[in-house]
């Protein structure tokens, strides 16, 4: 799992053993209002819920965990039901955001000439980690039309130009995401890379049903402990948009949310010990394969209706 920049580890105060972790802004202390040096407010887009974290300065940091940037977060309902109507508001509203981060980052309106990568994060064999590949595979490619004898077509349909590409796990490849990333940014020269990838969430309420947008780039493997190279403008040369979907809850995390609902807040130097030794384990659902197939038809699906690529 991927986190967008560095994870949230909330300490307990009288445990600095015992953490809780997510990658989710909203889930964050600062998604309250109240933190020095960020800004925080709800509101919707397309009638779908968003909160929105802006860290805004190194106190901002230090509070939220995060690196200054915009966090923007739509609560959706669970993705496995989705009525027809209601994947089509998810799509409009995440097209919509999509659009207005690249415009914020790129400081230009999305045009047809607005060149993207987008950049599937993750292991396509692992179920809970395969939204970044699979949704890249749904990408309508165009890039390669402007150097074709159609580009003549291609300019009169008005869609601007998407590359894709899935650079897998180290563990698959022996090379960094980061690495891969940054070498087919340097021939394509997109305006914007969009990296999308799998995250790690504090609640189970959370899984499949989150999907969160950052300007501050992406970090794979922090939301499991197992950092690797950042993704972020300046590592790859430009700028970076990352999109993930929570879709796994760390055990020890998920036991001490639960226990903290019913209001147990203090654990013995014992009871920690459980917690602490048991860093690997993770919890997703049970029909992740499929509710991860349906996500990524939704990104797929709102990345290219947010570059005029929708139905080719």
């Amino acid at each position: 799992m991927k986190n967008s920049q560095f994870s949230y580890q909330n300490y307990k105060a009288d445990s600095p053993s015992l953490r809780l972790r997510t990658d989710l802004a909203c889930e964050s202390p600062s998604a309250n209002g109240s933190s020095p040096g960020t800004d925080y407010k709800e509101y919707s887009v397309c009638g779908i819920p968003v909160c929105e974290l802006r860290v805004l300065s190194h106190e901002g940091e230090m509070t939220s965990g995060r690196a200054m940037g915009r966090y923007l977060t739509l609560l959706c309902p669970t993705i496995r039901y989705l009525s027809e109507e209601k994947a089509s508001q998810i799509i409009h509203a995440l097209s919509a955001t999509i659009a207005s981060f690249t415009e914020s980052v790129t400081k230009k309106a999305v045009s047809p000439s607005t060149k993207v990568l987008v950049a599937g994060l993750g292991n396509r064999f692992i179920s809970s980690d395969a939204i970044g590949p699979r949704t890249a595979d749904k990408i309508a490619v165009t890039g390669h039309m402007m150097n074709s004898d159609s580009r003549e077509i291609f300019k009169s349909i008005g869609c601007a130009q998407l590359c894709a590409i899935h650079p897998g796990v180290m563990g698959q490849t022996g090379i960094e995401a980061a690495a891969m990333i940054k070498g087919a940014a340097e021939y394509v020269r997109p305006d914007v890379i969009l990296a999308i990838d799998a995250l790690a969430a504090r609640s189970t309420r959370r899984l499949c049903s989150t999907f969160q947008l950052s300007d501050t780039g992406i970090e794979p493997g922090s939301g499991i402990g197992n950092r690797r190279g950042a993704v972020n403008r300046s590592t790859v040369g430009f700028p970076v948009i990352a999109i993930g979907v929570p879709t796994v809850v760390d055990c020890a995390t998920l036991v001490c949310d639960a226990l903290e609902k019913h209001g147990i807040h203090d654990f013995s130097s014992d009871a920690e010990i459980p917690f602490t030794e048991e860093r690997s384990l993770f919890v997703s659902l049970g029909d992740s394969d499929i509710v991860t197939e349906e996500i990524s038809s939704l990104l797929a699906g709102a990345i290219n209706r947010a570059f005029f690529c929708e139905g080719l």
